[in-house]
């Protein structure tokens, strides 16, 4: 993930202790893994009433507004649906990070918040079939600060007559992507459709660091550290989705193939600032770099879907494959060399690169009675991203890539119910992932480190609540009106 740049190659006298240590490596951890969740995964987020209670596998089988993102070739056979709001969703989500390095010690967070949505419908015009959407499809605002006051012996060595010293760290991350666009269809014949959507995306994404460590002497002398860290990136541009199914006599196949992504206007910013004073002689240093209008890069790459729906009895099987081309390694944004500190100048590397991905998933609905449908699904959503942007050290020549692997699982269940006037949709899913990993580990603080440690596990677990509405009846209401005319 590229959310965060953060310097924390301190002077040898602000050594951070282990406490310390593992919190900031923690609420490191849960920027990272909330940022590149909705970054690097491609089904973390689903879209469409029902599209969300069979996670995301209809590109043969779409019958909701959901048609405009997973296959817009079915807007030439389905069933007018009028005005439809997405399920909102509520989600409650779980982070627990795991280490037997310090006493088999357990550290968690817990978020509750709102969900991506989606909202638009579909209408006929010139005897075509149009639609409209507006979706967020990534949105994720995280704020953490975390202090810690304590004295040791590297802090009195050096400041023998200290009496409080007093770290701090706070971490901002700011990602919103909001899709907005139609979708047309194109029916060939009885058996075979075709259909396009494009959508114009706003994306911005942005992080910031800070940290800071304060001593105080007896003597009234105050030694402080400050470093700061942040980055803007804004583009505008366009997806667009290639759409088409053709029925047999006892199933549907559909294709879906998303184009990669077409930029139209980007930009970037960074800044770095540090300040180290009353330390000693020759110590004190003042150092502040601004760049805006930098070069700046956004891909995301080629992707096909391939999915069925195949009616069995009172019920459908839905069953998709999505696989995702491997993306080679750019720069995400183009920062000029700067001197953090050393004396000389320094890159800053802030790339990515993609590798190919392929998941598949299966959907289930039954009909309960005449107006009542049970629906449940499993979808496998795995991590592409291969290398991103270093967010611990940007001094370090090495800019080590950290990588978590966010290989989620989804799960769903819900019902659609359906009134006399609109369809009530309702239900829950789950994400989960458990992953043991390494890289992390090997931080350096000045002349203390974090050790590779081999049996850290990380694991995410999110609960979504959704509930939304149908309302063809609006559609109804405008057709007798203009016939009246």
């Amino acid at each position: 993930m590229k959310t965060l740049i953060l310097e924390v190659s301190l002077l040898n006298s602000f050594s951070i202790t282990m406490s310390f240590k593992y919190c900031l490596v923690f609420v490191l951890l849960l920027n990272l893994f909330l940022g590149r969740a909705q970054e690097g995964n491609y089904k973390f987020n689903n879209f469409g009433n029902r599209s969300i209670l069979l996670v995301g596998n209809v590109t043969g089988s779409v019958s909701d507004l959901g048609l405009t993102y997973y296959n817009p070739s079915f807007l030439a056979n389905t069933d007018n649906v009028g005005f439809s709001l997405n399920a909102k969703a509520y989600q409650l989500v779980n982070l627990k990070l795991k280490s037997s390095t310090i006493d088999d010690a357990q550290i968690s967070s817990t978020k509750f918040n709102s969900a991506s949505t989606m909202a638009g419908g579909v209408f006929n015009l010139f005897n075509t079939r149009f639609a409209y959407s507006y979706l967020t499809k990534s949105n994720n605002n995280t704020n953490i600060s975390y202090s810690k006051s304590y004295l040791n012996d590297d802090i009195l060595n050096q400041f023998p007559n200290a009496k409080n010293h007093h770290a701090n760290i706070n971490l901002n991350t700011d990602l919103k992507d909001d899709w907005t666009g139609g979708s047309w269809a194109y029916k060939v014949n009885e058996n075979f459709n075709l259909g396009v959507s494009a959508f114009v995306s706003l994306y911005k994404y942005g992080g910031s660091s800070l940290v800071n460590h304060i001593v105080e002497s007896g003597d009234d002398d105050i030694a402080f550290y400050q470093n700061t860290v942040s980055f803007n990136q804004k583009s505008y541009g366009l997806f667009m989705k290639l759409g088409a199914n053709y029925k047999f006599p006892k199933f549907v196949v559909g294709l879906n193939i998303n184009l990669p992504y077409l930029e139209v206007v980007k930009d970037g910013s960074f800044s770095y600032s540090k300040i180290v004073s009353g330390v000693g002689p020759g110590s004190n240093q003042y150092l502040d770099y601004n760049f805006d209008d930098l070069t700046a890069k956004r891909k995301v790459p080629l992707g096909i879907s391939v999915g069925t729906g195949i009616p069995i009895n009172r019920g459908k099987f839905h069953l998709n494959i999505d696989y995702i081309t491997s993306m080679t390694k750019y720069t995400r944004l183009t920062i000029p060399d700067i001197d953090t500190g050393s004396g000389e100048q320094e890159p800053v590397n802030f790339d990515e690169e993609r590798k190919a991905v392929l998941n598949i998933g299966i959907g289930v609905e039954y009909r309960l009675r005449d107006n009542l449908k049970a629906y449940g699904g499993f979808s496998t959503d795995f991590n592409s991203l291969k290398n991103s942007a270093n967010i611990f050290d940007i001094s370090t020549s090495e800019n080590k890539s950290i990588n978590t692997g966010e290989d989620f699982y989804h799960l769903s269940a819900g019902i659609d119910w359906k009134l006399k006037w609109l369809s009530i949709i309702s239900g829950i899913t789950n994400t989960n992932s458990s992953t043991s990993f390494v890289s992390p580990y090997t931080i350096n603080f000045g002349d203390s480190n974090i050790t590779n440690e081999p049996n850290t596990q990380l694991k995410y677990t999110r609960w979504q609540f959704v509930i939304g509405i149908d309302v063809p009846i609006l559609n109804k209401k405008l057709k007798s009106f203009s016939s009246e005319d």
